[in-house]
């Protein structure tokens, strides 16, 4: 079974909503169009769906940079399910999108959009005053900017923190920022053709690649010129003790998986006691290898929760019993054991971090092994290690086979013996390496895979960081310590364990030049000789996060 995702932007839009009866009949809405003014008077475009009824109701909010009049089936499915409860539907086009006024620079202006948008709503003589929020990815963040103003929400495969999307690990999230800022950097939707996107991803400097493929595009200027977290990104950060009832629902191959978790800890201690984590075997778009996740990995099986969910914080019935999962906060699925566990804690209690050491044989144990070695590798920016599959945006997303790099010199490869009994995998991986570089600055990445009894090998999770040289006479080595982000997988008997160092995993990450260059103007790429280090002093190791099941 393919896994696909369909998200807003994603695929092409229909130019009428329809709804669509439980005998497949198709029935048009009227809707009412008004045009919202905040606060600095742009004035932004909105579409009112009524259900039948006098009212007061209560509302359910979209807001959207995809266009409020095409959301197509997967939003026609869940208004129709909204109206059958008696709640208005507020779709909005967000600032500078179709049909609203204004500059668009993305995820900037949605607290104070959305805060106006809601004061707009609660005025108004059909509103009951009770509002929730729904949709994923650009549409879960605009919940997230406003949530301390909302009833009830259910974000899906999004963060209240963007520049975790943009640069995970501080490493520029290259593919994704550019699948999305290419096709987005309008007021409506650029389709670019996919082998001038693919071309892009080489443009040097960066900071041309827009210009280059499409237009001058300046949010995707902004970002290049901010690579750390600063006051810029400050103003897209609305991760917060959010108090009102959540139930978000993230993906292990999903681009903001790390940054969910973290979004959903954070409400921590004050978090609602019916909020929920679900984590599922999803991915931001296309997984174009065959799966055998089963009908309960379908992210479409949480639909009747989500709407269950809203129910019940819509509609005041908090002394009813919770109607989604099990009242436990955390749901997990777990891969290839195709099963749904619940656990109140993250990580899960039963969960152990175990070290498993990268030795200098190759091989990966339980067991240290503390010859002394240097195993060197050269990276070079002009042929970058490449990724396949994996945590970014767009076609050939999460699971993929990583046989067609197994022969690539630029790299340094770890493998267990086959095992003798299914290995569970719950909850975050990292890693640590000790290394060295004749660069200025270079980066290196660990791969945490599969290698299954019939040889292919499949990507489970991976991670990098940028490293910095000392100018120095002895030897360089540093301890790197990297997130390896978090899985839910089994691993099953007669597979083997496998993990790869190396400098680059391109496009989903930007190759860095080694020149120590900033990333808005590199563009003198260099060769780096790379050095990994064993011995005694020298334990590189991955922590697995290993399940007790029984």
């Amino acid at each position: 079974m393919k896994k696909i995702i369909t998200l807003l932007g994603l695929v092409a839009l229909s130019s009428q909503l329809l709804l669509h009866s439980q005998k497949g009949e198709s029935t048009a809405l009227t809707k009412e169009t008004v045009f919202i003014t905040v606060e600095d008077s742009i004035k932004l475009g909105t579409d009112l769906y009524f259900p039948e009824g006098e009212g007061p109701f209560p509302c359910i909010l979209v807001r959207l940079p995809y266009n409020m009049n095409g959301l197509g089936e997967g939003g026609a499915h869940y208004i129709r399910s909204f109206l059958k409860n008696g709640w208005v539907t507020v779709l909005q086009d967000t600032r500078g999108k179709f049909e609203s006024n204004g500059e668009y620079h993305p995820f900037i202006h949605e607290r104070s959009d959305g805060l106006a948008t809601v004061k707009w709503i609660r005025s108004q003589p059909w509103s009951n005053g009770k509002i929730a929020g729904w949709g994923g990815s650009y549409v879960g963040y605009t919940q997230w900017a406003i949530a301390d103003q909302l009833d009830v929400i259910t974000p899906t495969v999004t963060s209240a923190k963007m520049y975790e999307l943009v640069y995970p690990g501080g490493i520029y999230s290259l593919a994704t920022a550019l699948n999305w800022g290419l096709s987005n950097g309008s007021r409506t939707y650029n389709v670019v053709d996919p082998e001038k996107m693919k071309n892009s991803y080489f443009v040097l400097p960066l900071s041309v690649a827009d210009d280059s493929t499409v237009k001058q595009i300046d949010f995707m200027d902004s970002w290049l010129e901010h690579p750390y977290e600063d006051a810029y990104w400050g103003t897209m950060n609305h991760r917060a003790a959010v108090t009102c009832p959540v139930l978000t629902i993230a993906g292990w191959y999903d681009i903001f998986l790390m940054a969910q978790i973290r979004d959903f800890e954070m409400m921590e201690p004050y978090r609602h006691p019916d909020s929920r984590l679900v984590i599922g075997p999803y991915a931001h778009g296309q997984i174009t290898i065959e799966t055998d996740f089963g009908k309960d990995g379908n992210l479409s099986e949480f639909d009747d929760d989500i709407v269950a969910f809203t129910k019940r914080h819509l509609e005041d019935d908090s002394e009813k019993s919770v109607q989604t999962g099990s009242g436990k906060p955390y749901s997990f699925f777990i891969m290839h054991r195709n099963e749904w566990l619940d656990f109140d804690h993250w990580p899960p209690q039963n969960s152990k971090a175990t070290p498993y050491y990268l030795n200098p044989d190759g091989t990966i144990n339980r067991d240290h092994d503390h010859t002394e070695k240097v195993i060197e590798y050269t990276y070079d920016p002009a042929d970058p290690f490449p990724s396949l599959g994996g945590t970014f945006l767009g076609v050939g997303v999460g699971p993929a086979y990583q046989n067609p790099n197994t022969e690539r010199p630029d790299q340094v490869v770890f493998e267990s013996e086959a095992l003798e009994e299914p290995l569970v995998l719950l909850g975050p991986i990292d890693a640590t390496i000790y290394a060295g570089t004749d660069a200025p600055s270079t980066d290196f990445f660990v791969s945490l895979q599969e290698v299954r009894a019939d040889g292919k090998i499949i990507n489970i999770q991976e991670g990098g960081k940028t490293v910095y040289s000392e100018v120095r006479a002895d030897p360089w080595i540093k301890q790197i310590d990297i997130s390896v982000w978090a899985t839910g997988y089994q691993i099953e008997a007669g597979h083997k364990l496998r993990v790869v160092i190396s400098s680059a995993l391109f496009p989903r990450y930007n190759r860095n030049l080694n020149s120590g260059e900033d990333i808005f103007n590199a563009q003198n790429p260099r060769i780096a000789r790379q050095k990994i280090y064993f011995g005694e002093k020298y334990p590189s190791h991955i922590t697995l996060p290993v399940l007790d099941i029984n």
